[in-house]
Protein backbone atom coordinates (compact mmCIF):
# COMPACT_ATOMS: atom_id res chain seq x y z
CA UNK A 1 0.00 0.00 0.00
CA UNK A 2 0.99 3.13 -1.15
CA UNK A 3 0.45 6.38 0.76
CA UNK A 4 0.27 9.97 -0.73
CA UNK A 5 -0.62 13.45 0.64
CA UNK A 6 -2.35 15.59 -1.73
CA UNK A 7 -3.70 18.97 -2.55
CA UNK A 8 -6.86 18.88 -4.08
CA UNK A 9 -9.10 21.72 -5.15
CA UNK A 10 -12.79 21.49 -5.64
CA UNK A 11 -15.72 24.23 -6.38
CA UNK A 12 -18.35 24.31 -4.18
CA UNK A 13 -21.55 24.65 -5.83
CA UNK A 14 -24.29 26.54 -4.31
CA UNK A 15 -26.49 23.66 -4.87
CA UNK A 16 -24.56 21.99 -1.91
CA UNK A 17 -25.93 22.56 1.23
CA UNK A 18 -23.40 22.65 4.11
CA UNK A 19 -24.91 19.35 5.39
CA UNK A 20 -24.35 17.69 2.27
CA UNK A 21 -20.56 19.03 1.74
CA UNK A 22 -18.97 15.80 3.55
CA UNK A 23 -20.59 13.35 1.04
CA UNK A 24 -19.48 15.92 -1.93
CA UNK A 25 -15.79 16.18 -0.69
CA UNK A 26 -15.48 12.41 -0.23
CA UNK A 27 -16.86 11.27 -3.14
CA UNK A 28 -14.43 13.55 -5.14
CA UNK A 29 -11.58 12.56 -3.19
CA UNK A 30 -12.12 8.50 -3.78
CA UNK A 31 -11.56 9.32 -7.71
CA UNK A 32 -8.32 9.45 -6.53
CA UNK A 33 -8.16 6.12 -4.09
CA UNK A 34 -9.07 5.30 -0.66
CA UNK A 35 -9.32 7.96 1.36
CA UNK A 36 -7.04 7.78 4.84
CA UNK A 37 -7.88 11.15 6.15
CA UNK A 38 -8.86 14.57 4.85
CA UNK A 39 -9.50 18.31 5.52
CA UNK A 40 -10.58 21.72 4.20
CA UNK A 41 -7.49 24.30 4.48
CA UNK A 42 -9.15 27.41 2.85
CA UNK A 43 -12.48 28.54 1.77
CA UNK A 44 -12.39 31.15 -1.23
CA UNK A 45 -15.06 33.53 -2.44
CA UNK A 46 -15.08 32.53 -6.57
CA UNK A 47 -15.11 35.84 -8.65
CA UNK A 48 -17.57 34.24 -11.19
CA UNK A 49 -21.31 35.59 -10.72
CA UNK A 50 -22.55 31.96 -9.71
CA UNK A 51 -21.40 32.21 -6.38
CA UNK A 52 -19.53 28.79 -5.92
CA UNK A 53 -16.74 28.75 -3.58
CA UNK A 54 -13.14 27.15 -4.01
CA UNK A 55 -12.00 24.72 -1.38
CA UNK A 56 -8.64 23.69 -0.64
CA UNK A 57 -8.36 20.20 0.64
CA UNK A 58 -5.37 18.19 2.20
CA UNK A 59 -5.50 14.57 1.93
CA UNK A 60 -3.70 11.51 2.30
CA UNK A 61 -4.77 8.80 -0.13
CA UNK A 62 -3.83 5.12 -0.37
CA UNK A 63 -3.22 3.54 -3.51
Amino acid sequence: MKLSSVDYYLDWPVSIKCKNLRDFIITNLEKKGDVIRWSIVDIQNSVDSFGTKKLKIKAVIAN
